[in-house]
C-alpha cells in the first residue's frame, strides 16, 4: 500500500509540475492573442484555441498542489473535462471547422473547475478561485468596451492570461508542497 501513496504522490507531482508550465503558457498565449489584435488587430493562429487545454492543465496542477481528497477528484475531473474539450476546439481550429459547442464545454467545465476550488488555503488556490469569479465580469467590460472598439475586448483576456500566468508561476513555486495522500 505505501507503494501505492507513493506512485500517487510522485504522479502527483508530475501533474503539479505540467499545471505549472501549462498555466505559464496558456496565459502567454492569450496575453500574445490580445497585444497582438489590440497593436495589429490581427490574431495569430492558434493563441485562442491551444490556451483552452491548457488552461485545464493547470486546474488539474492546482488540483493536486493545493487540494484533498474529494474536492481534488471533483476539480480535477472537471479539469480534464476541460483538457479534454478544448482538445477538441483547437483540434477543429486546426482543421478550419469551427465547434463552438467545444469551446463552450471547456470553458464551462473550467469556470466550474474554478468556482470549486478553495477560496483559502495554499496558493494558488485562492487565486485560480478569483478567477473565476472574475471570468464573467471581466466578459461583461470587454463586450462593454467592445462597443467601442472591437478590439478593446482583449484588455480584460489580456488581463486573465496574465493571472493564469500567475498561477502557472505560484504552482511551480509551491511544487514540492504537494500535500500528503489521503
Amino acid at each position: 500500500m505505501a507503494h501505492i501513496a507513493g506512485l500517487r504522490t510522485s504522479g502527483s507531482a508530475r501533474l503539479i509540475r505540467i499545471g505549472g508550465v501549462a498555466g505559464l503558457a496558456g496565459g502567454l498565449a492569450w496575453v500574445i492573442k490580445g497585444v497582438a489584435i489590440l497593436a495589429a488587430d490581427d490574431q495569430p493562429p492558434l493563441t485562442f484555441g491551444v490556451a483552452l487545454p491548457l488552461f485545464g492543465l493547470s486546474l488539474v496542477g492546482v488540483a493536486h498542489l493545493a487540494l484533498r481528497q474529494v474536492r481534488r477528484t471533483v476539480v480535477a475531473a472537471l479539469a480534464w473535462l476541460a483538457v479534454a474539450a478544448g482538445l477538441v476546439a483547437l483540434m477543429s481550429e486546426l482543421l478550419d471547422k469551427g465547434w463552438d459547442t467545444s469551446i463552450a464545454a471547456s470553458s464551462l467545465a473550467l469556470l466550474i473547475g474554478q468556482l470549486t476550488v478553495t477560496r483559502s488555503g495554499p496558493a494558488p488556490a485562492p487565486l485560480t478561485f478569483w478567477i473565476g469569479v472574475g471570468t464573467l465580469p471581466a466578459l461583461a467590460v470587454g463586450g462593454a468596451l467592445a462597443e467601442i472598439d472591437e478590439r478593446l475586448l482583449e484588455i480584460p483576456l489580456v488581463c486573465v492570461g496574465l493571472a493564469w500566468m500567475r498561477v502557472g508561476w505560484v504552482t511551480l513555486r509551491n511544487r514540492d508542497l504537494v500535500p500528503d495522500p489521503p
